[in-house]
């Protein structure tokens, strides 16, 4: 008689179970919740997440609160889902400081239509107070188009010199196995009677403003500017001799990894659909 009812019980359980899994209809596409986390170093916010049946995707978003210039390498980062894990291959992100920046995070296959959590461990700081590298000065007009600051080359690419405005454009490739750090705005420009002038600052994303990041064999057009300078014809730029001080504009340095941060993708009931 127990025999009996035990097994009355257990085919109950089994059918209320095959019941149940037949009215909950799997997710044909799934929307995520937006994520806003604050970290050390970084705020980093997501929005706009979704799966289906073949991808998932999501715009991820990083803040830099340092002063110092972050560098995102989403190769190394981890979609971590029950059954597998994936590696994005994206292009990495440089985000400067007090300044923020976006990536669409992309990952193709099955699986997908379910939370899972991405783990954020491809985050590198890297120091713009580093060491100067000492640098030759350079003469305008050039003797030579070409000069070096340690393991960087830079060739000369262009060079207008007027009377109001002189403008000089480098090609600069670094060599090193390091970081390599180029800070325009240290530049100055040195007159025949010992006036030194700053370099002037203009805006865009490799601005005079903004340093400029190279890994090894990398390269990138640096350009240095001085308008029309103080005191008549006799700073008429055209006419006399320029001479550029770089000090500190060249440095390599170790870029330090970020402890991996983890974000976890929550289902959005109210805009997913079975």
């Amino acid at each position: 008689m127990k025999k009996t009812v035990l097994i009355v019980a257990a085919l109950a359980c089994l059918v209320t179970s095959v019941n149940a899994q037949k009215k909950e209809k799997p997710y044909k596409e799934i929307f995520y919740k937006d994520i806003l986390s604050e970290f050390n170093d970084m705020t980093v916010s997501t929005n706009n997440g979704v799966s289906d049946k073949e991808m998932t995707k999501f715009k991820l978003k990083i803040a830099n609160k340092t002063n110092d210039v972050l560098i995102f390498k989403p190769e190394e980062s981890i979609i971590k889902l029950e059954s597998k894990e994936v590696k994005p291959k994206e292009k990495w992100l440089t985000i400067y400081p007090s300044e923020s920046d976006s990536k669409v995070i992309n990952a193709s296959g099955p699986d997908f239509l379910t939370p899972y959590s991405y783990v954020m461990s491809g985050m590198y700081k890297v120091s713009t107070s580093g060491k100067g590298i000492e640098t030759p000065n350079f003469q305008l007009p050039a003797s030579q188009n070409e000069f070096t600051s340690g393991p960087f080359t830079c060739t000369m690419s262009s060079l207008t010199k007027e009377s109001d405005k002189t403008e000089v454009k480098f090609e600069c490739k670094y060599n090193g196995d390091k970081v390599g750090v180029i800070q325009p705005n240290r530049a100055a420009v040195k007159l025949p009677d010992g006036t030194e002038i700053a370099n002037e600052k203009s805006k865009g994303l490799l601005s005079n403003n903004n340093p400029i990041i190279l890994m090894k064999g990398k390269s990138e057009k640096v350009t240095f500017k001085w308008n029309r300078m103080e005191g008549g014809r006799a700073q008429d730029m055209q006419k006399i001799k320029l001479e550029i001080l770089f000090r500190n504009t060249f440095s390599e340095v170790d870029a330090e990894k970020l402890k991996e941060e983890t974000l976890k993708f929550e289902i959005d009931e109210n805009l997913s659909k079975k």
